[in-house]
């Protein structure tokens, strides 16, 4: 075989013009097959890892209280955050994600922006903050100012937005928005920073440190937004990790263990929430046996429904208001809230004595307001059991949301969300593939659509190698014959052709992947502005953006090697079948 591979160099070197020819094609060829992927291989990750990334991490965990997409909270975040204490080795970082649309005021002008917490804490790793530094980039002010203590709320602003708001640095913008109870609230940031990014999107962010951000809006120490999680390896880890996550998450019914309260009676009571859903409500309007008010009214949005037994013991009446009050799970205190019976029932044997139903439109807002101590932190606690025809119908601490595939079936999911107008808080599980499931298939797209037009070239290319092995067959067709008559095999005289080919292939695709390599480099160097246009976004501090990979400049040498080879199988195999005497005879 070595003699093979020299024999085969040999005559490469014996037609330089017809092979260098031929060669260029081909590494032209590669060189627009690999700049093709590499470019929409960089659009990916520009998309999954600089913007995504950033807005909602490789794999999130999102909370929408009471069904609505504007009210992201997670009443007690340190139960979610213990989910991944078990996944260390592939969890890079877990933030809480702080943001609200909201109205600002500048110097004369008002535009909408979108105030975003960033952590500034030694939490975060080197890394993290070096890529913060490299997707925003600051043209007055420093990432550390928005610790600054001495001001109002720091933030950083784009450059866009602050020329049109009419403010710079050290002025001072005005925010109006609602809080996450649903209050408008006010507020003023002070701009200690100035950023230039050429993502349209990105443009109407303003940053501020995420306790501040907090503060804000409302939340408590133990409140979070969505948990974005950000990993190694988020291909490979992603949807697994996602899976786990989810198979963690155990939403059981939501109780409060309370005191009530009429004047100078008091009892221990068990609050328990009821669908409110109208299937619930039919199961519910068979299972209630009222004593004292009308089904109507238990049924109500607000609806109180109390026991018998608790009605005589507190001294109540339908209409009559009472109190309860309960230990909070995350506080050492206690919550109140007040109720009006609005029906009296008998709870039978199905349902404790002491337990207090309530719609989940009213339970809700006491329960979510100031989580509840556990029930397991009390005795003799009535709790339905799973064969107890209350269960279903009972209110739970939140729905978890099924995990979904692709885009599409998030969509659906969220449009079966909206439908169901939940009162109880969606928990969702999602990674940044299925939320964005769409880029991949543009990349899909784009890799097809170069693949397509690549492969039409080199089918004309490889028109060029038939033809150019046919003519030098037919050129060395006597010399076939001399080396058959030595003694040389017919597998060895295809051997040397198809060598010939190989050895071609394989340096015109090196060639190719360098040129490739040079003219990334090259525009990649070139500096492009396009403020206020979309296309912007596709841009890195504004340069082209090419991400090759070891997978494509591999996968493309073996193509190449693979086709060439293929169409120079049959005129090689013709050549090695010619007779030793029928090719020494042969004169052109």
């Amino acid at each position: 075989m070595p003699l093979l591979g020299m024999i085969s160099l040999r005559n490469l070197l014996r037609q330089k013009r017809r092979n260098i020819l031929l060669g260029s094609a081909m590494a032209i060829g590669v060189m627009i097959l690999v700049i093709a992927n590499s470019f929409s291989h960089g659009l990916s990750d520009i998309m999954f890892n600089k913007i995504i990334r950033w807005v909602a991490g490789h794999v999130t965990i999102s909370f929408n209280e009471k069904g609505m997409v504007s009210r992201e909270v997670c009443r007690d975040k340190e139960r979610f955050f213990n989910l991944l204490k078990d996944e260390k080795d592939i969890v890079l970082e877990a933030d809480e994600a702080i943001g609200m649309f909201c109205k600002a005021l500048g110097n004369g002008k008002a535009d909408n922006i979108i105030f975003i917490g960033v952590d500034t804490s030694a939490n975060v790793s080197n890394e993290t903050k070096k890529e913060i530094k490299e997707s925003y980039r600051l043209i007055e002010g420093s990432w550390e100012d928005l610790e600054k203590k001495d001001m109002e709320n720091p933030g950083i602003i784009s450059e866009e937005k602050a020329k049109y708001l009419n403010v710079k640095k050290n002025d001072i913008i005005r925010l109006r928005y609602p809080n996450i109870f649903g209050q408008d609230q006010a507020s003023k940031i002070t701009i200690v920073g100035i950023m230039k990014n050429e993502n349209i999107f990105m443009q109407p962010v303003v940053f501020v440190e995420l306790n501040n951000a907090k503060q804000m809006l409302g939340f408590r120490p133990y409140e979070s937004g969505n948990i974005n999680i950000t990993i190694k390896d988020p291909k490979k880890n992603a949807v697994p990790l996602a899976d786990r996550i989810h198979a963690k998450i155990n939403s059981e019914l939501a109780i409060i263990c309370a005191s009530a309260k009429n004047k100078d009676k008091k009892a221990d009571v068990v609050i328990l929430g009821y669908k409110a859903d109208k299937q619930s409500k039919d199961k519910i309007s068979k299972l209630l046996n009222i004593t004292d008010g009308s089904l109507e009214n238990a049924l109500k949005n607000n609806a109180v429904i109390i026991p018998k037994d608790l009605k005589n013991s507190l001294r109540l009446s339908v209409g009559e208001p009472f109190t309860v009050t309960y230990d909070m799970k995350l506080e050492n205190r206690t919550a109140a809230a007040a109720y009006k019976v609005s029906a009296v029932y008998n709870p039978g044997k199905t349902l404790g004595q002491n337990v207090i139903l309530v719609n989940e439109d009213k339970f809700y807002e006491t329960y979510y307001d100031n989580l509840p101590k556990h029930y397991d932190n009390y005795t003799h606690v009535f709790v339905p059991k799973k064969d107890n025809p209350w269960y279903d119908l009972i209110a739970p601490e939140f729905v978890l949301l099924p995990r979904t595939k692709n885009t599409d079936e998030l969509k659906d999911k969220y449009r079966q969300m909206a439908k169901r107008k939940w009162k109880a808080t969606l928990v969702d599980v999602r990674t940044m593939y299925e939320s964005a499931s769409d880029i991949l298939k543009l990349e899909g797209v784009l890799n097809l659509i170069t693949l397509s037009a690549v492969l039409v070239l080199f089918f004309i290319i490889l028109l060029g190698v038939v033809n150019t092995l046919r003519l030098s067959i037919r050129e060395r067709t006597r010399e076939i014959g001399t080396i058959r008559a030595i003694g040389m095999q017919k597998n060895d005289v295809r051997n040397i052709f198809l060598l010939e080919t190989m050895f071609l292939s394989l340096i015109a695709s090196v060639a190719g992947i360098l040129l490739a390599f040079l003219a990334m480099w090259g525009l990649s160097s070139i500096k492009i502005t396009m403020e206020d246009n979309p296309l912007g976004m596709l841009l890195v501090n504004s340069h082209l953006y090419f991400l090759p990979t070891i997978m494509t400049v591999v996968g493309t040498i073996l193509l190449i090697l693979l086709i060439t080879t293929i169409a120079a199988f049959f005129p090689a195999r013709r050549a090695s079948n010619l007779s030793p005497a029928k090719a020494l005879g042969h004169f052109e």
